[in-house]
């Protein structure tokens, strides 16, 4: 595992519980939030986080979070012994809402078969 994973790795862990139980915005209190996937930059300058979120929309939640980016990144690097912590960029990810809809034509197909 090299230096880049390991960073990606850390800001997953860490940031699924801050996000669960540090972040107040109304956007995104009551969603389920689970982070699917974390990219880094070659200059760990920036790190792209993709979130699921249940219970909620989806839209709002991910502006919750982009607005609550400071803060926590603030927090991360006070969790994370690095010189410089990457900005935080919030993307929705679409897979398993995806994944859903796929299952439900395959079950309505069956119930015609």
């Amino acid at each position: 595992m090299n230096k880049t994973d390991r960073i990606q790795s850390e800001i997953m862990k860490r940031l699924s519980v801050l996000i669960k139980d540090s972040v107040r915005d109304p956007r995104v209190v009551g969603c389920i939030i689970g982070i699917t996937d974390v990219k880094v930059d070659s200059e760990l300058s920036r790190a792209l986080i993709s979130v699921s979120v249940y219970g909620g929309d989806g839209e709002q939640a991910v502006q919750g979070l982009n607005h609550s980016a400071g803060f926590l990144r603030s927090r991360l690097k006070e969790l994370i012994d690095m010189r410089t912590m990457p900005a935080l960029v919030f993307v929705l990810d679409r897979g398993a809402e995806y994944a859903a809809e796929i299952e439900a034509i395959i079950k309505s197909i069956r119930k015609d078969s």
